[in-house]
């Protein structure tokens, strides 16, 4: 399993499957940060990304601090997912639309919050219905 802390610029990460943070994490994130990973899965392979906790600085429409997952949803109905940025109760779980996601965490310049994990696995197509109840 991969392990990933730092504030990346768009690093590809090609495992299949590891765990990303926003930096420091749990300790609270730095301001002005700019953190993108890109989870790429083999041919024929979907991403499944679990966010397993969370804390940003709320705002009504995540202009602050915010986590945007790009290339998948939640449902996996091909509806994109948007900008969250909230504390977390529970977990939440997207699926790539294709062999990619990319996940973006920024931050500004003053309040600062514990931030993100996310654990990602690569899916054979089989396992994606059978995740989606297809």
């Amino acid at each position: 399993m991969f392990f990933h802390a730092v504030c990346p610029s768009l690093i590809t990460l090609n495992e299949t499957s590891g765990v990303i943070t926003s930096p420091f994490y749990p300790r609270r994130y730095q301001n002005n940060q700019r953190c993108s990973w890109e989870i790429t899965a083999s041919k024929g392979k979907r991403v499944k990304l679990v966010i397993e906790d969370m804390n940003i600085e709320y705002h009504q429409t995540c202009v602050w601090d915010y986590l945007e997952v790009q290339g998948g949803s939640i449902s996996g109905d091909g509806t994109p997912s948007g900008r969250m940025c909230r504390r977390l109760m529970g977990s939440v779980t997207y699926y790539s639309f294709r062999e990619r996601l990319t996940v973006l965490f920024v931050s500004d310049y003053v309040v600062r919050y514990r931030g993100f994990k996310a654990t990602f696995t690569q899916l054979t197509l089989e396992k994606l219905k059978i995740y989606m109840h297809m």
